[in-house]
């Protein structure tokens, strides 16, 4: 049965995510035991092997360029074959404002103040790298034709996670910067979606694929992500404990809400053509 997409549910979408995004911010980098939790992942990456590191760091260093040099081109080169020019302008200013709000974020608007939960002071909330191909991936997903939009939300969405537990890996982001990365992309691609709506983009004539297994990636992550904040939570203050359980739930949490959001995100825009 063919609905017309609404605009309020993109909007309302939007300021939900913003709303988790801010609440991510108040608790994992303003106070001291969010620090501590995102702190006890970070350092617990340190353990691994050395050559795998090696690799992730490579792969993170190419990333930027990768994923927004092939992912204009497919940007691009898709619009431009099935003639959706709407798409691609909406794909393109939504690409640029989840960078740039990124980026001003991390720089000029959010501080981690110092708690004594750390020694690190420098803001690193949200990942560049993560949002860079968060929203590459979100640019490829909607000039995609409805059809093989599940497919593409598959690709990106595993990009982007892949992206994201390498940052953790690398300790070159803790969990909380690429969690936040994934909401201010989402908030950005809902806005992008809103317009699409108001700028009369016509439904889509069948309903398109869901991404059912996603969520079941997402709920079995979540699950074992929690248990390990619990364990985390209740020793706060045995500092330098439990490493690994927090950087194994950190690496479940990152899992969970890319895989929620991208399947989340397929079904949002099943009705948009």
């Amino acid at each position: 049965m063919n609905r017309t997409p609404r605009i309020s549910t993109f909007l309302w979408c939007a300021a939900g995510l913003i709303a988790a995004f801010v609440a991510v911010y108040l608790f994992f980098v303003r106070t001291y035991t969010g620090q501590i939790v995102d702190e006890r992942a970070f350092n617990g990456a340190a353990d691994q092997h050395s050559g795998f590191v090696a690799v992730s760091e490579a792969f993170l260093t190419i990333e930027p360029y990768l994923a927004l040099g092939l992912g204009a081109v497919l940007t691009v080169v898709i619009a431009l074959i099935g003639r959706r020019y709407r798409h691609l302008v909406v794909a393109v200013v939504a690409v640029g404002a989840a960078t740039a709000l990124a980026e001003l974020s991390k720089y000029l608007f959010l501080s981690r103040p110092e708690t004594g939960a750390t020694n690190v002071f420098d803001n690193s909330f949200p990942s560049g790298h993560t949002t860079v191909a968060a929203a590459a991936a979100f640019a490829v997903f909607l000039v995609t034709a409805p059809q093989w939009r599940h497919l593409a939300a598959v690709l990106g969405g595993g990009f982007a996670v892949l992206t994201g537990v390498l940052a953790l890996i690398s300790q070159w982001h803790r969990p909380s910067d690429v969690v936040a990365a994934y909401l201010l992309v989402a908030a950005c691609g809902c806005l992008g979606g809103a317009v699409l709506v108001a700028w009369g983009v016509p439904p889509v004539t069948r309903s398109c694929r869901g991404l059912q297994p996603l969520w079941w990636i997402a709920g079995i992550s979540a699950l074992v992500s929690l248990i390990a904040f619990v364990v985390i939570y209740a020793t706060t203050e045995q500092h330098g404990r439990h490493l690994e359980v927090a950087y194994i739930g950190g690496s479940f949490g990152i899992v969970a809400a890319g895989a929620a959001l991208t399947a989340a995100g397929n079904r949002l825009f099943r009705h948009v053509g």
